[in-house]
């Protein structure tokens, strides 16, 4: 005799199917849950791994500190380590999950990170070049700055937050961490770079005006997203699909306030760069592009 169960199965749409099947599952000891909880769990669709919000829904807490970030990024630093190095083509991103092959956009990044890291070397008058990496992460950077210029002298600082510090300083022994952001700040340096990372501090604009306060020769902020028309908003991403379970906010910043409060602080626009990231972001007043821009002193030609 065919039971009720595999006629339903046949028979029902497959979302009330899987319904069924979680419902008629056997439970663990000591576990239930109830019938409305499972109808719940299946009707109600995904989160959007984008989404405009408003300000006022900053997540203050876990985002980049939730333990999964750290443990990700150590768990794919073997795979990223061997990606970047001589012959091996430069075009695997560090968030790349295991096995993923190389692409046009990680090497159009990396291959900048070069050409501004270059600059930086070819201005400065003699002695090693100094760099502030803020949030460097683990120091992917730093390893991929002596891939690309092993003959130059690099003293390579990253700025960062505790967790990532720790597991750094026991990957890239000849690169300093600090968690200390006014200590960092409070020297110059031949370039500073910020990958992907001021778009995450809720006072980015305090934070920016203080880095020109360093009288650093070159600034250089990339992978972040901007709109033409827009003014800046906040934005949260759900970033599961890399090993990441949690969920932080950002600004989506508009081109033009951002590079004129660059050019107000002393720093003139050297060059602009594109990156191939466009994500589709739910209720957003405009769609983003990743760009990238490398400011230089004002006066600093004059100066060297």
């Amino acid at each position: 005799m065919i039971s009720a169960k595999r006629i339903a199965v046949q028979l029902l749409p497959p979302f009330l199917t899987d319904l069924l099947r979680r419902i008629l599952r056997p439970q663990p000891a000591g576990r239930s849950g109830s019938i409305v909880q499972e109808i719940r769990n299946v009707m109600q669709p995904a989160a959007p791994e984008w989404e405009a919000v408003p300000e006022t829904d900053w997540i203050a807490t876990d985002g980049w500190l939730h333990p999964s970030i750290v443990d990700t990024q150590v768990a794919k630093w073997p795979q990223f380590a061997e990606s970047i190095k001589r012959p091996h083509p430069l075009g695997v991103a560090h968030e790349a999950l295991p096995g993923a092959p190389v692409n046009v956009s990680s090497h159009n990044i990396i291959m900048t990170f070069g050409y501004v890291l270059g600059r930086a070397i070819a201005s400065r008058a003699g002695g090693p070049v100094s760099i502030l990496d803020w949030g460097g992460g683990i120091g992917h950077y730093a390893l991929m700055a002596r891939e690309l210029y092993p003959e130059a002298s690099i003293r390579y600082t990253i700025c960062e937050l505790q967790p990532l510090v720790e597991a750094g300083r026991k990957l890239v022994a000849d690169a300093g961490f600090t968690a200390d952001g006014d200590a960092a700040l409070s020297g110059s340096y031949d370039l500073l770079y910020a990958s992907s990372s001021l778009q995450y501090v809720r006072e980015l604009y305090p934070l920016l005006a203080r880095m020109t306060e360093s009288g650093s020769r070159w600034i250089m902020i990339c992978r972040m997203p901007f709109v033409d028309v827009a003014d800046d908003f906040v934005v949260v991403q759900r970033p599961q699909r890399y090993g990441y379970d949690t969920e932080y906010t950002g600004w989506f910043l508009n081109r033009d306030k951002f590079v004129g409060f660059m050019r107000k602080h002393g720093y003139r626009l050297d060059r602009e760069f594109l990156n191939d990231e466009r994500p589709a972001v739910a209720k957003a007043p405009e769609q983003c592009s990743y760009r990238g821009f490398l400011f230089e002193r004002s006066g600093a030609r004059v100066d060297a």
